[in-house]
């Protein structure tokens, strides 16, 4: 059950904490004093989109918060466990609305995302208002209060799995046979261009090391040239391996002379132990390295003509290929692979969609048998649940209506993505008439009361603790009223009941009731929601009736609530 809301700069509410108890709760009040705030703050809670333009003039931000006791829910405590939310007993759901447009939500303390919250509010509450009832004449609704009714939610959703994967595999089969049929047409066109790209053998990093090689080839005689430069700079008569022995030599000298100087000084400058190996050894060790390579160097000894000529020949065909195909080497290779894998598909297509058609037809068969079983128990369950509203109806005032579940088959394949069947409420208001779909037989008022007749019918397999309505008295009045709450009274047994009502008949059967009031403090509005007791009751009521000074009111007021309604 829900047991508190608090609310803070949220719209005309600065701020206001209001307490729950089980059962069922009226929340009354003045035309434009606040009730549809209350209810768009629970909204809120419950994940619904948010403007800036709700949080109070002058504030920065608006903050919501709603705790509730833990229902024995498996699926909310898979989703809560899914979430690795650490949850015991309470549920604390808290939301925040800055001006500059960010939302936060959290679970007891825990920031999760706007969908999480909006997913775990799912479990918890069933919000009715004028909008939800009108959802009522959807025909795409009325299959999910049927499996509500007769607890088929899980096989429901099981089917739409398995219908989901007979599309997927529809979809994929159709897919394999349009990319077949179009790379057939294809096909000499694609083997042309494999052909041409195969025969080219083209090797990544292939066109680079030619052209290198081209490059040197036709400066070989300064490539040559630059060899000998090098090995004279190392090993002439003034090169740099015969400087390092004259400079060998001259420290040789130096040390005679002056004590304490090595003859092996390091490359870093400082002295070493004539035992060490020493910059100069170092440095010869180096520059005859360098010799022998200059030396080896892959340099032939002539430009070979009809090597220079099948280079230039092989850098013409990249060139000709790329401007052909408007890629470099390297799409030139991908695009050879797509089209070499393109023809397997074709050579393979047969097989592909062979396969492919025997996982369509095997998820059809599976669609089909779980369809078929789920239709044969919705049948059984429409027969108990019609009669279970037309009771329902005739302690609501419609006493000589009918309410009736209608199926239609599923054209096409025989399946749709609610099973066997298209399913739809049919209902005569009236004794004598015919029935017709709900959306053209049912006024605001008949609306109301079906609703509330299909949430009686369902209200021991509905899961979720709380249930609140709003305008559900729209367009009644009278004995109707009275039976409109006494309906709750007995919904009640099964919820928690929050109810926005302005018939006195209604709230007066109510075990709780809050009264939204607005005033004026230090010249700004604010509204503020107060639990009644009693003798508040009496006088609330007795507003509702239109003649809140009247002794004969409050005293009506009175008998009502001794009465419970």
């Amino acid at each position: 059950m829900l047991r508190s809301l608090n609310i803070r700069n949220f719209a005309i509410i600065d701020e206001s904490g209001i307490e729950f108890e089980s059962g069922f709760t009226a929340i009354t009040g003045e035309t434009g004093a606040g009730k549809s705030i209350l209810l768009n703050a629970l909204k809120l809670i419950l994940g619904a989109k948010a403007r800036s333009d709700l949080i109070r003039q002058g504030a920065d931000k608006l903050r919501v918060e709603a705790v509730f006791n833990l229902p024995s829910s498996p699926a909310l405590r898979e989703l809560l466990g899914g979430l690795e939310l650490d949850v015991e007993d309470e549920l604390t759901l808290e939301r925040e609305l800055t001006s500059a447009g960010k939302n936060r939500a959290r679970v007891n303390g825990t920031l999760v995302t706007l969908a999480d919250l909006e997913a775990i509010g799912r479990h918890l509450v069933d919000l009715h208002g004028q909008h939800e009832q009108q959802g009522l004449l959807d025909t795409a609704t009325h299959g999910a209060y049927l499996d509500g009714s007769a607890g088929l939610s899980e096989e429901a959703t099981a089917y739409t799995r398995l219908y989901s994967a007979f599309r997927s595999s529809e979809s994929a089969l159709r897919q394999a046979e349009e990319d077949a049929g179009r790379l057939r047409e294809q096909i000499e066109f694609l083997q042309f261009q494999f052909k041409e790209l195969d025969k080219a053998g083209l090797r990544e990093g292939e066109e680079e090391k030619l052209e290198g090689e081209l490059k040197m080839l036709s400066g070989l005689e300064k490539v040559v040239a630059g060899q000998q430069a090098c090995l004279e700079a190392l090993e002439g008569q003034t090169g740099a391996l015969g400087a390092l022995g004259r400079l060998e030599r001259e420290l040789q000298n130096l040390a005679k002379h002056l004590p304490g100087v090595s003859t092996h000084s390091t490359s870093s400058g400082q002295a070493r132990s004539t035992t060490g190996r020493g910059g100069i050894d170092e440095a010869r060790e180096i520059l005859s390295q360098l010799r022998d390579e200059l030396r080896h160097l892959n340099i032939p000894a002539s430009a070979d003509p009809v090597r220079i000529d099948a280079l230039n020949a092989r850098l013409a065909l990249f060139q000709k290929l790329r401007t052909k195909y408007k890629t470099n080497l390297a799409g030139l290779i991908g695009l050879r692979d797509r089209r070499k894998e393109e023809i397997s598909r074709v050579e393979n297509a047969e097989v592909e969609t062979a396969s492919l058609n025997d996982q369509r037809d095997a998820a059809l068969a599976a669609a089909k048998k779980a369809a078929k079983a789920l239709s044969d128990k919705r049948h059984a369950a429409a027969k108990k649940f019609d009669a279970e509203v037309n009771k329902r109806l005739a302690q609501l005032g419609m006493e000589g209506s009918r309410f009736e579940t209608r199926f239609q088959l599923v054209e096409g394949e025989g399946l749709g993505t609610f099973g066997l069947d298209r399913i739809e409420f049919f209902l005569a208001a009236n004794a004598g008439e015919p029935t017709r779909s709900l959306k053209q037989s049912a006024s605001g008022g008949e609306i109301s009361r079906v609703m509330l007749a299909i949430k009686g019918a369902l209200a021991q397999g509905d899961p979720r603790p709380v249930l609140v309505f709003d305008e559900l008295d729209t367009g009644i009045g009278g004995t109707t009223a009275l039976r409109i709450g006494e309906a709750l009274v007995e919904l009640a047994k099964h919820h928690q009941l929050l109810v926005i009502t302005h018939l006195h008949q209604v709230a007066a059967q109510a075990s709780h009731q809050h009264r939204v009031v607005k005033t004026m403090e230090g010249g700004r509005t604010v509204t503020n929601v107060l639990p009644l007791k009693e003798k508040d009751r009496a006088a609330e009521l007795a507003r509702m009736m239109g003649d809140e000074g009247s002794d004969a009111a409050l005293r009506h007021a009175k008998e009502l609530l001794r009465k419970g309604g």
